[in-house]
């Protein structure tokens, strides 16, 4: 006989109303328990369905922001590609509109440039260069004025027929075309610190433009610069590359500044050369030593193989030419084919011709070059325009 049967066999039946009463408790419980546990199961159950419902609807709100944000954008995209367009037109410029100045070096020391004992040498600086900070001043003035530094090959160039013709100038709507140069760039020994010192700094054209540039990207075309005219009696750009100043003989400035090694003078001027290039600075022939080539064939020719011995080896060929003091050959009249002086400036290369003309730019343009005049801008034009009204 087994327990369970014995335990019913002797229970009273008191003992047996309990142990009923104890079952049916304890099953009661386990219902309560199993009721929780569905309840709590059902509502775990809710909560994930309410979350998977929450994160679906903020994804379903996020793409639909993306969207609509990624809408903007493109809408906005299109609306300043619009604006860009409409700001930015472009228009063809006629090149009789170019506008051509010229300066000689700057005047950086005021008090050493007007102060000196010399007075006739400090008058003469006043009437032939400006400041710094007048040059400075320029700049801006242009700037405002809508005009954008243009390269002579903007204007003109030589087409597959081998005869030169006017360029389509592109400019945005409301810039003008500014050639700009600079003649006799050799910084003379004679233009020193007063106390022999070295400073560095914008003192000078190429500088000057350079910074205004940087503040003004847009006073520059397809990044033009200027046209510096080189001499060679003196060496370039502030080096003493003549051979001729290797010697005391023939040479002017050997008694007070001896002779220098110009071997030496060459390789220093080399990287400066090649930096001007890069930058976007075109070399002129500015004649040798300021011989008029108005003069006759002999002397324009020899003053020419000079300037290809002294300048030329050092900064490649050229096709512009600024005439040495401004003055054209033969004026204003169309080069004549048979004119001696004009076969040697042709075999010589030059397409581009720039002679002073104080009345304003003029351009004539053939077949086979290019002529633009420029204004020069001194102290004595400066002065000129600032009392022209005056009684």
């Amino acid at each position: 006989m087994d327990d369970t049967t014995r335990q019913k066999v002797e229970e009273s039946p008191e003992e047996r109303k309990r142990r009923i009463r104890r079952q049916r408790m304890i099953q009661e419980r386990r219902r309560r328990r199993r009721r929780k546990a569905l309840i709590l199961r059902g509502i775990l159950v809710l909560i994930f369905i309410l979350i998977l419902v929450g994160i679906g609807s903020a994804v379903s709100c996020g793409v639909k922001k993306y969207r609509q944000s990624a809408a903007g954008k493109k809408d906005s995209k299109k609306q300043e590609t619009q604006v860009t367009e409409e700001t930015v037109q472009m228009e063809a410029v006629d090149l009789k509109k170019v506008l051509h100045l010229s300066f000689e070096s700057l005047i950086a020391d005021t008090d050493q440039a007007f102060g000196q004992e010399d007075s006739s040498a400090a008058a003469t600086l006043d009437q032939t260069r400006v400041t710094v900070d007048e040059f400075n001043a320029m700049l801006g003035q242009l700037y405002e004025e809508g005009y954008m530094l243009v390269r002579f090959s903007d204007l003109a160039a030589v087409n597959e027929d081998g005869a030169m013709e006017a360029k389509k100038l592109m400019l945005p709507s409301g810039k003008k075309p500014l050639l700009l140069s600079e003649t006799n760039v050799n910084y003379d020994l004679e233009r020193q610190a007063s106390d022999g010192s070295t400073v560095t700094g914008a003192f000078d054209v190429v500088p000057c433009v350079e910074a205004f540039i940087q503040e003004h990207p847009d006073f520059s075309n397809n990044g033009a610069r200027g046209i510096l005219g080189l001499t060679g009696y003196n060496g370039i750009l502030g080096y003493r590359t003549d051979d001729a100043l290797a010697t005391s003989t023939d040479n002017r400035y050997a008694a007070k500044y001896g002779v220098f090694d110009t071997a030496a003078e060459k390789e220093a001027a080399a990287p400066v050369i090649e930096a001007l290039k890069s930058a976007g600075w075109e070399f002129a022939c500015n004649g040798y030593d300021g011989t008029n080539y108005g003069s006759d064939e002999e002397a324009v020719s020899a003053d020419l193989t000079k300037w290809n011995e002294s300048v030329g080896t050092l900064v490649g060929n050229t096709t512009i030419l600024l005439f040495p003091s401004g003055t054209d050959s033969r004026g204003w009249k169309a080069y004549d084919e048979s004119d001696p002086v004009y076969q040697i400036l042709k075999k010589q290369g030059f397409l581009y011709y720039g002679s002073m003309d104080i009345s304003g730019t003029k351009t004539q343009l053939t077949e086979q070059y290019l002529r633009c005049s420029y204004m020069n801008v001194d102290g004595y034009r400066m002065y000129q325009d600032l009392y022209k009204d005056a009684g």
